[in-house]
């Protein structure tokens, strides 16, 4: 049974020296090597011999290490550089316990810990971010970090050039302060409806700037999660797009609407038919075709401009005499449509088509010229006439015409020759 303490174990001491995964040396009192391990030979790149024959000081004073510190002012525990055989820096922390005798040091023991490792990813992540301020000031958009609880810990000057703001009135406010409540209820039910895996995403929304304008931003949000999947942080990427948003609202307004009266034209017309009868089916709704009678006209005698204004005359009529659920749109031509929702009964359409009529045929006065027209109207009930926008406008449009072949047959009789 082995009963000796190690330490008393022959060569135990050496071994330990000469095996030590860090560099392990002795100096003597002006601070040349006296004793290296391998460690410090594998570390330094230089020869057994090499070493012994040179001092700390030599290799702490290289140029390439920028040190001017000698061994005697080196603390207990220091972060050095050394320069390797090869010409380039080893980081270093090193440990010198001073070696006593009688109350005189005669020498250091020193511990080299190589760190060159954790001083290259320390550098590297310093030049990450020294260029991650470089892209978020010199970036054409607004780069931000937004905490869990929805509050802005970082944002790119460029918010200034953009919104008006310095960083320093944005970092620490709520996100939300900053948005439109209908843009900040959009994003809340975006975000809660994400997949656990969804971590990029792309949302438009209204930014509000200093002065209180409200500009359109696109932004692309990476958020960073924890190890139970909850999102601790959004990282945020956000570009000025309200000049393209107003040009795509442009775009689709000239899509929908007629661009004379600026009513809404007939594709407009029939979505908005077909969603109202959706969602209400149990109630009574009236569609209204109607034709301008002496149109044709005004037109032929008076020229297509003077057709033009009166056909907006109509349309600001039309607009005029009907109630705020109803829809007024320029059918094409001289032909105008209205849909009345919600009906207690069918005289509130009969009620509304003679109103129009009696509009309509009032004097219309344009360019010194008093001019004179009527409207043919035909009228369609869901469900009774159809329970589709198609098939009402189709049984409206046969009522006009008949409605116009009536009063064409009475202006005869009227006046026979």
């Amino acid at each position: 049974m082995l009963q000796k303490n190690i330490l008393e174990q022959p060569d135990a001491l050496k071994c330990l020296f000469d095996n030590h995964p860090d560099g392990i040396c002795i100096l003597d009192g002006d601070g040349r090597f006296l004793y290296v391990n391998e460690s410090i030979i594998t570390m330094l790149g230089y020869t057994h011999d090499e070493i012994l024959q040179t001092s700390l000081n030599h290799l702490l004073n290289s140029p390439r290490a920028n040190i001017s510190n000698n061994v005697t002012n080196i603390k207990s525990s220091s972060k050095l550089a050394i320069n390797h055989k090869k010409g380039y820096l080893v980081y270093v922390r090193l440990t010198s316990i001073p070696l006593v005798s009688d109350g005189l040091e005669f020498g250091s023991f020193i511990r080299f810990e190589d760190i060159s490792q954790q001083v290259e990813q320390t550098k590297e992540l310093f030049d990450i971010q020294e260029m991650f301020t470089l892209i978020s000031e010199k970036s054409q958009n607004i780069i931000s970090s937004i905490s869990a609880d929805g509050v802005f810990t970082y944002i790119s000057p460029t918010v200034e050039a953009l919104l008006g703001y310095t960083p320093e009135e944005v970092i620490g406010k709520p996100a939300a302060f900053f948005n439109d409540p209908d843009t900040n209820k959009k994003f809340v039910e975006h975000r809660n409806s994400l997949f656990i895996d969804q971590n990029t995403v792309r949302f438009t929304g209204r930014g509000r700037n200093k002065s209180g304008e409200y500009r359109w931003y696109e932004t692309t949000a990476e958020y960073i999660r924890d190890e139970t999947g909850n999102i601790i942080q959004t990282i945020c990427v956000g570009r000025d797009v309200n000049d393209r948003k107003k040009a795509e609202e442009t775009i689709a307004h000239l899509a929908y609407h007629d661009s004379l009266t600026n009513l809404p034209n007939r594709r407009f017309f029939k979505k908005h038919v077909t969603e109202k009868l959706q969602e209400s089916k149990d109630e009574l709704h009236s569609l209204m075709l109607l034709d301008l009678n002496g149109f044709k006209y005004v037109n032929d005698t008076f020229g297509h401009d003077i057709g033009d204004l009166l056909l907006l005359e109509v349309a600001n009529r039309l607009k005029n005499v009907v109630a705020d659920n109803d829809f007024v749109a320029r059918w094409g031509g001289d032909e105008f449509t209205v849909l009345q929702s919600h009906l207690e009964n069918k005289a509130d359409a009969t009620a509304l088509m003679t109103r129009i009529k009696e509009l309509i045929a009032e004097p219309i006065m344009i360019a010194g010229n008093t001019l004179y027209i009527t409207a043919s109207v035909g009228v369609s009930f869901f469900l009774e006439d159809g329970d589709t926008a198609e098939t009402l406008i189709k049984n409206a449009d046969e009522r006009m015409y008949r409605a116009k072949n009536q009063a064409k047959l009475l202006e005869q009789k009227k006046n026979p020759h």
